[in-house]
Parts: structure tokens; C-alpha cells; sequence
């Protein structure tokens, strides 16, 4: 009798400091190539698994191995995957109700283009403070507010995104309903309350210089043109012939703000308001119940509209009504679907291969003083974000892994809490890997890279940041730890 051959299990090892940093050089150096030659990021991030995969392999993990992890932390992430798939179900459902064409409509009446920016960043920075989410400020206030941007002459489009972003994440830091606030207290032993005062030391005077950039900005917006051209009032023309005005239009914004206040689960609440909305086309706009579940998957199209109008001249229409209509539906977001799968592979392969924990315990050593230690702790929390895909992951990691530091160096961990959210909440948004940059792009309509230029108060958070830690401004000693 012959005994089959079996193959003897591989050596396992972490990798070496230089492999674990390739991932992340090799990563930016494609995404930045994609960048300058216009290459799909959706294949370039396959190249980029690839490259990760064969690094696994080098430390002895199997390709099945590496699929579990993957299967592991797609299975984790399915409530981001499904919340993804209720933004392109909800805003298709917001058009044919006449939600977004509503405050579109009204906010050309109201809002003059010199002040779109800092409109965009307030009212974003309201709805994220009332609700503790980023996501879903940008994919509501932030995506009307960029079509009220696309729909108006002369205005720099990526400043307004970018408002919108800086205001998404604002509200995200400090309000008590956010789970990064949440999160970021709880793995440093703080009181949640506590971290936010401590964490308003360096949000608040940002958010103030932020609104004076925005307003010096505007003043000096000499090609911005003074009352409505041409093009909006065409536009304000069509959406007017298109939809019937009233409050009732609210409703689907009121539940998600309920929804969020309550702190019900955010992917039912998105589904919810896409339903309302439905309900509302049908019964008050007067289109088709069939048009409406159509919308649902495959946004809103024109030609809608003919059920309720039925002397509409669709060949009349303005181009730019249509540029600004036509879009939502769960199929709009299949690319970032795929994308977002292929990112787990990438950041599910790197966890396994010990990456992260590499890169955190080299960047450790050079803490060295106070200042030191803040800079470090930030600059590994984006790290983190950049392997590891997740803001939650690099809280966790990086509040574990620094605590016990900061206790030694006699620093108080509500000083580790706010420089975790400093430079974590909100960072994920500035990387095209993650889910959260796929999103944001999804809803914003312009690159990360375009973000993180106009974002200025992320910078001035991180700059306060830092100058805090060397300075010793605004910093806490000698408090009672709660423990946990």
C-alpha cells in the first residue's frame, strides 16, 4: 500500500518592516499612477491584492488561509456593504419623490453662489452633529448641496465638496451619537462626555477658521455672477414644470433625522426613507407605481415624468436638469459595490500577514517625548486606515496599542482619545481604497484627492494636533483613569 503524500504545513512568519510597508507604498504608488494616467481603480486595486497576496504567501499563509480571513472580514463589513446599496435605493427614491429637485429648487432661490461653500459646510456640520454620522450627512444635506453647486454658474465645485466633507466630519468627532466619539472614548477608559470637551479643543477652533476661510473665500469670488443667468432659470423653469412644491417632500429628510436621533439601525432607516419617498411620487407626484420600483433599482429617468405630465416636451428640457436628475438606484452603485469587495480582499490579506501590527510597533520607537508621542499616534492611526480600510480598526488597534505609553509617560489617555479622532475620524475619506473614500466619491461627485485639498478644517485639526502635543497647549495630566 502506497500513503498519499501530504504536503507538510508552511512556516509561518510576520513580516519584515520593509514588507509590511511595501503594501502600503506599493498601494499609493499605484492609486497615484491611476491618478496621473487616468487607469481604473477597480483593476488597479486588483494589481494591488495581488502584489499583497504574494507577500502572504512569502510568509507562509495559503491561498484558502487567506480567503477565510477575507470571507472573515467581509462577513463583518456586510452592514457597510448594505448601507452602500440603501444610498443609491434612497436617493433614487429622494428624486422621484421630488425630495432633492425640491431643495435644489429653492436653494438656487435662496442661496447666492458666493456663499455655497460655507452654506454647504454648515448645514452638513448641523445634520452630522444632530445625527453622529458622516456617511449619511454626505449622502443627504452634502448631495443636495452638490447639486445646488453642479446646477449654479461659476462655482468651484470641488471647494463645495470639500465643505461638504469638512462638514460631514465635523459633526461625526463631536457629537455623543457618533461611533467613532463613541468608540474612541470607550477603548482609552474615558468618559465619553469628558472626550468630548477635550476633543472641542481642537474641532471647535477649527470649525471657526474654517467658516472665516469659506467667508474670505467668498468675498473674493470676483468671476461669481451676481442674480440668476440664463442656465438657472432654464433649470428652475423645468424643475418647476416637472415636480409639484410642498412640505410634505420633507418627510423622508424628517425620518432620517428621527432615525438617527433614536439611534435606529442606520441601513433600515436609509431603506425606510427610500420607501417614504416612493409613496410620495406616487401618491403626490402622480407617477406610476411601476416607474417608482423601476427607480429603485435603476435611478430616475426623465421621461417619469410623462405620467403626471403628459405635455411635457422632454426635448425641451434643460440639459442641466437632466445632468442633475438622472441618477441614484441600487445599480449606481454597483462599481463602488465591487470596489468596496475588492478592498476587503486587500485589507483582509494585510491583517492576516500581521502588517498592521508591524507597522504599528516600528512607528512606536520613535516616540521620544510628548510632542513625539502625538505625532506618532497620528501618523500610525492614518497608517492604519490606509492597510487596515477602517477607521473602527485603527481605533482599536492604535487606542490598545498606545494606551499603556501614554500611562507611562504620565499623559492623560483623553489626550490619546481626541489625537485618535483627530486623525482618524474622517480620514478614511482622503484614501480611494477604502469604502469610505469609494463612498464619498459616489456622493460628492469629485476624486479624494480633490477632498482632501479643500477640506481645510481636517488640516487645521491635524496641525492643532500637533502643535498642542509640543507645546503642552491644551493638553490633560494627572486625571483619574477610568478603568475598563
Amino acid at each position: 500500500m502506497f500513503k498519499k503524500n501530504e504536503s507538510s504545513p508552511r512556516t509561518k512568519r510576520k513580516p519584515s518592516v520593509l514588507e509590511a510597508f511595501s503594501t502600503l507604498i506599493f498601494m499609493i504608488t499605484m492609486f497615484g499612477l491611476g491618478v496621473v494616467y487616468s487607469m481604473n481603480y477597480v483593476s488597479l486595486t486588483v494589481i494591488v491584492i495581488a502584489y499583497t497576496a504574494l507577500l502572504g504567501y512569502r510568509c507562509g499563509y495559503t491561498w484558502k488561509e487567506m480567503e477565510a480571513a477575507v470571507g472573515d472580514r467581509i462577513g463583518k463589513s456586510m452592514p457597510v456593504i448594505m448601507i452602500l446599496l440603501a444610498i443609491g435605493f434612497m436617493v433614487g427614491a429622494l428624486m422621484f419623490s421630488g425630495t432633492l429637485p425640491m431643495l435644489i429648487y429653492y436653494g438656487l432661490k435662496i442661496v447666492h453662489p458666493r456663499w455655497i461653500a460655507l452654506c454647504a459646510f454648515l448645514l452638513c456640520a448641523i445634520f452630522s452633529t444632530a445625527t453622529g454620522t458622516s456617511n449619511g450627512s454626505a449622502s443627504t444635506a452634502g448631495l443636495a448641496m452638490m447639486g445646488l453647486a453642479m446646477a449654479m454658474k461659476d462655482v468651484n465645485i470641488g471647494l463645495v465638496a470639500g465643505a461638504c466633507y469638512a462638514g460631514s466630519i465635523f459633526g461625526d468627532k463631536i457629537s455623543p451619537l457618533s461611533d467613532t466619539t463613541v468608540l474612541a472614548s470607550m477603548i482609552t477608559g474615558n468618559d465619553i462626555f469628558d472626550h468630548i470637551r477635550h476633543m472641542a479643543k481642537t474641532v471647535v477652533p477649527a470649525m471657526l477658521l474654517s467658516v472665516v476661510i469659506y467667508i474670505a473665500l467668498g468675498l473674493s469670488a470676483s468671476s461669481v455672477s451676481e442674480g440668476h443667468n440664463e442656465s438657472t432659470l432654464a433649470l428652475l423653469e423645468t424643475l418647476d414644470s416637472m415636480f409639484k412644491w410642498n412640505p410634505i417632500l420633507f418627510l423622508p429628510i424628517v425620518f432620517i433625522l428621527w432615525g438617527s436621533l433614536t439611534r435606529k439601525n442606520t441601513t433600515l432607516i436609509l431603506f425606510g426613507s427610500g420607501f417614504i419617498a416612493l409613496f410620495i411620487g406616487v401618491f403626490y407626484q402622480g407617477f406610476s407605481f411601476s416607474d417608482g420600483i423601476n427607480v429603485l433599482y435603476s435611478g430616475f429617468e426623465s421621461d417619469i415624468v410623462l405620467t403626471a405630465h403628459p405635455n411635457f416636451n422632454l426635448e425641451a428640457m434643460d440639459p442641466s436638469a437632466v445632468k442633475l436628475l438622472e441618477r441614484g438606484g441600487i445599480s449606481d452603485m454597483s462599481k463602488t459595490f465591487i470596489m468596496v469587495m475588492f478592498c476587503f480582499y486587500f485589507a483582509g490579506i494585510a491583517e492576516l500577514c500581521g502588517c498592521l501590527e508591524v507597522i504599528l510597533d516600528y512607528l512606536s520607537k520613535f516616540v521620544k517625548g510628548q510632542g513625539s508621542l502625538i505625532f506618532v499616534t497620528g501618523i500610525a492611526t492614518v497608517a492604519l486606515i490606509a492597510v487596515g480600510g477602517s477607521s473602527t480598526v485603527a481605533l482599536l488597534m492604535g487606542g490598545t496599542l498606545f494606551k499603556t505609553k501614554y500611562e507611562e509617560m504620565g499623559i492623560d489617555t483623553l489626550n490619546l482619545s481626541r489625537t485618535l479622532e483627530d486623525f482618524g475620524t474622517g480620514c478614511s475619506g482622503f484614501m480611494p481604497w477604502t469604502s469610505s473614500g469609494i463612498l464619498y466619491q459616489s456622493v460628492l461627485f469629485v476624486p479624494t484627492t480633490t477632498l482632501l485639498q479643500y477640506s481645510f478644517f481636517s488640516w487645521i485639526v491635524w496641525i492643532l494636533a500637533i502643535t498642542y502635543g509640543f507645546s503642552g497647549k491644551c493638553m490633560t495630566y494627572g486625571r483619574k483613569k477610568t478603568s475598563i
